[in-house]
């Protein structure tokens, strides 16, 4: 008797399912009926007066109408490699660049990653890169403003850069992210002028930064001093 009740039920829901996904108005209906499995718990986590006793409150999220509990979480150490806060270099051109300057140099200060990159403020017009190179990774130039909280809307600069093997130019004169793949040849890059602090950033995808230079041949840093 009972596993006739089973099949039945089984039945009931499979030709619910079946007509709720036809049509629209039978998808709404799936999605509202589907919806109505979260009310339980989303009224859980309202409940103005929680038991002291009970897990974590459910967190409320503006994205999501039933996010997961917030974790109570644990101690440890596990994971202390994956952080890194040797982040801080003595500017190499103050007078041009802020200082200090940021930089994460990949494997060097974080063994396995593979990625490398650097964080300046340009105060001044400068000529950043004399002859042209290209890398075996890509990489991800990134030109914006430096006053918070608008990082497009303030950027206030031209900068001149070469592109291929016939130098084809290119003038930034808005907030940017150029992308440039492995093997393809770039610079010279001229920062001409700058009207307000311009913020760049150079992202490469490899462990540190290697690069064929035009006339200086393959190079590579793997490391810098650090203040601290």
């Amino acid at each position: 008797m009972s596993s006739e009740k089973e099949e039945k039920e089984i039945n009931d829901r499979r030709d619910f399912f079946k007509s709720a996904i036809s049509g629209a108005a039978g998808a709404a209906a799936m999605v509202a009926a589907v919806s109505q499995l979260g009310v339980p718990i989303l009224n859980a986590a309202q409940d103005p007066k929680p038991d002291a006793a009970a897990k974590p409150k459910q967190a409320i999220s503006p994205f999501f109408r039933n996010p997961p509990p917030w974790p109570v979480g644990t101690e440890g150490n596990r994971y202390d490699h994956l952080f890194t806060t040797r982040l801080r270099e003595t500017s190499s051109i103050p007078d041009v660049i802020a200082g200090p300057q940021t930089y994460f140099r990949g494997a060097s200060d974080m063994p396995g990653a593979k990625v490398n990159m650097g964080w300046q403020i340009y105060t001044k017009p400068h000529k950043v890169a004399l002859e042209s190179h290209h890398h075996g990774h890509d990489e991800y130039l990134i030109f914006l403003g430096a006053t918070f909280p608008d990082l497009v809307g303030s950027f206030d600069a031209e900068i001149e850069f070469f592109l291929g093997p016939e130098y084809e130019r290119y003038l930034v004169t808005k907030a940017s992210i150029l992308y440039i793949p492995g093997g393809l040849e770039h610079n010279p890059c001229d920062i001409r002028r700058v009207g307000k602090p311009l913020f760049f950033s150079a992202c490469d995808l490899a462990p540190f930064y290697n690069a064929v230079h035009q006339t200086r041949g393959y190079m590579e840093n793997r490391s810098a001093p650090k203040l601290g």
